[in-house]
């Protein structure tokens, strides 16, 4: 081989080199997404990565760097991952997956990677670097794909059997109540206006009917409903999260016994629609899947005080359900307590995460 002969092949090659590495990334897409947006703690699922090589031309080495959670732990068959603990995004600490891959021309690549998170709390999929390099692994291009994808842990289940046991006695008090309260909804007939009825309850239809103010008869209600009031104003970081594992036990208690029930807080809730935890009253899974995704989701800073949350949450709702206040310790609040629940009219059964279980 001589001179001449060696200069073009190193032309050549140089060439070859340059025009890979310029259109290593075209074409070049990614996208990353958990195959499930809410999960239980410690509960397994995947994360899962497309790569898509849309040109003619392979891409001969490919570096993929993906932004996650600190807190992710790969599954235990997991290989071939590099898992790197990273400096914190502000105040969130995340971690870097890393792998080396080829990809032929118009080829899908789909990674499913097993993975869990122990820990209560709202996590964020940042996205990905991706690295090209040339045939000799000489230079590379680089560029960032950003994401922004949700995975909301649930708060763990905690023993609330002296919780259960009070609560019984307590919804016996109740069940008494709920057959003299009457229910708005179901009207049976009419009856002569006395003076003491509220006037919304007179049938103006039926006082000219019969030439005399008529208010409506209503049926008593047979439905058992409860309201959870979950403060966390004045908790430590520790107590907050028994609180919301507490409240989370409560919740799946009432719904295995098909009682209906709304919920409240005022732990400021990480979502892009709205800073305040609260879901009306239903039952079922799709209703018991909001509660919890709030509790998942809240963090520990307050949105409104004790007070504020009683009063607009027991205000006019003097309909015969219960109200399950949940803190760590209602002593710390009791006058404030007891000025609403006069006020209302209301009795709180009291939940201290902290202590024993008061009425």
């Amino acid at each position: 081989m001589n001179f001449l002969t060696l200069a073009v092949l190193i032309a050549l090659t140089y060439l070859i080199q340059r025009i890979v590495l310029m259109h290593a990334l075209d074409g070049l897409t990614y996208d990353m997404k958990s195959e499930r947006r809410t999960v239980e703690p410690d509960e397994p699922f995947h994360l899962v990565s497309t790569i898509e090589n849309n040109k003619r031309m392979p891409v001969f080495f490919l570096h993929l760097n993906e932004t996650v959670p600190a807190e992710i732990r790969l599954g235990e068959n997991e290989k071939g991952i590099d898992f790197r603990i990273m400096k914190a995004y502000g105040t969130e600490p995340l971690a870097s997956m890393q792998q080396v891959m080829y990809i032929m021309p118009r080829q899908k690549a789909v990674r499913r990677t097993e993975v869990s998170i122990a820990k209560r709390g709202r996590y964020i999929l940042r996205g990905a670097t991706l690295t090209a390099g040339d045939l000799l692994g000489i230079d590379s291009r680089s560029f960032q794909q950003p994401l922004a994808r949700e995975i909301v842990v649930f708060p763990r289940r905690t023993d609330i059997s002296r919780v259960k046991q009070a609560y019984g006695g307590y919804l016996g008090d109740i069940s008494v109540r709920r057959f003299i309260m009457p229910d708005p909804i179901d009207t049976i007939g009419f009856r002569e206006y006395t003076g003491t009825e509220p006037q919304r309850d007179i049938s103006w239809r039926e006082t000219l009917r019969r030439g005399r103010l008529m208010v409506k008869q209503y049926d008593y209600t047979a439905e058992m409903r409860a309201a959870l009031i979950v403060d966390i104003s004045g908790a430590s970081h520790e107590e907050a999260e028994q609180i919301f594992s507490v409240t989370r036990s409560i919740a799946d208690s009432l719904e295995e016994k098909h009682i209906q029930f709304s919920f409240v807080t005022n732990a400021w809730i990480l979502s892009s629609s709205s800073v305040f935890g609260y879901v009306p009253d239903g039952t079922g899974p799709v209703h018991l899947n909001a509660v919890l995704e709030c509790l998942g989701r809240a963090c520990y800073e307050v949105t409104q005080d004790t007070g504020k949350m009683l009063r607009d949450t027991l205000k006019g709702r003097n309909d015969g359900r219960s109200y399950i206040y949940i803190s760590a310790d209602s002593s710390r609040k009791k006058d404030i307590l007891q000025y609403y629940e006069a006020e209302a009219g209301q009795k709180l059964f009291k939940v201290d995460c902290t202590k024993e279980v008061r009425l």
